[in-house]
């Protein structure tokens, strides 16, 4: 089932900047300048908006409402399955945003191995730190998780779990190890992880 947040960008839209407030402000510091982005899960291309004018930005995603939407504002975004390796373009960044906790961890160790083929300088990955609330087990916290996994629903993949900081430390370490990545950075900022893997 489809949560609202996913029937019209207008919806995800208002939601999402309720969530990262002035969160994604960083992003136009970790990119640069000068530099081809594209997205994974790119959704309806919003955040272009927070990478340098400078940088050229692509994307690709399931949602075709999404796609429609984002394409007639002129983004260089495409209907496409994160996991067809023929979708990708080589790229200075990959960038990964909100998509993880939507993948089973077997999904997201392919999606990294297909990043890491296409990244030309570094793979960044986004993902919610609020979420672990979810993770918690007691019964205030598996209300919660339920509540955040009916907000989230896409339509397209169910959430199965929600990790802990823990579980999410080790799924950036297995995935560095995995790939060979050779350097990786971890920021927390406003309730996100932004995580760098440079190629």
């Amino acid at each position: 089932m489809k949560s609202f947040m996913f029937v019209h960008p207008f919806f995800y839209d208002t939601f999402i900047r309720l969530l990262y407030l002035d969160g994604l402000k960083i992003l136009k510091k970790i990119v640069g300048v000068k530099k081809n982005v594209f997205e994974a899960g790119c959704g309806y291309g919003r955040l272009q908006k927070y990478i340098d004018p400078s940088c050229s930005y692509s994307g690709i995603d399931l949602n075709k409402k999404f796609i429609a939407f984002g394409r007639k504002r002129n983004r260089d975004i495409h209907v496409g399955n994160v996991l067809d390796v023929s979708r990708y373009r080589d790229s200075d960044v990959i960038l990964l945003a909100d998509i993880l906790h939507h993948l089973t961890l077997n999904d997201a160790r392919k999606l990294l191995a297909i990043a890491v083929r296409f990244a030309r300088e570094k793979i960044l990955i986004i993902e919610p730190t609020f979420v672990i609330i979810g993770s918690y087990n007691n019964f205030f916290s598996r209300i919660i998780g339920k509540i955040m996994k009916w907000l989230d629903a896409d339509g397209i993949n169910e959430i199965e779990k929600w990790l802990t900081r823990d579980e999410y430390d080790a799924l950036f370490k297995s995935l560095k190890e995995s790939n060979n990545i050779k350097e990786m950075r971890i920021t927390h900022f406003r309730r996100h992880h932004f995580v760098e893997m440079l190629v």
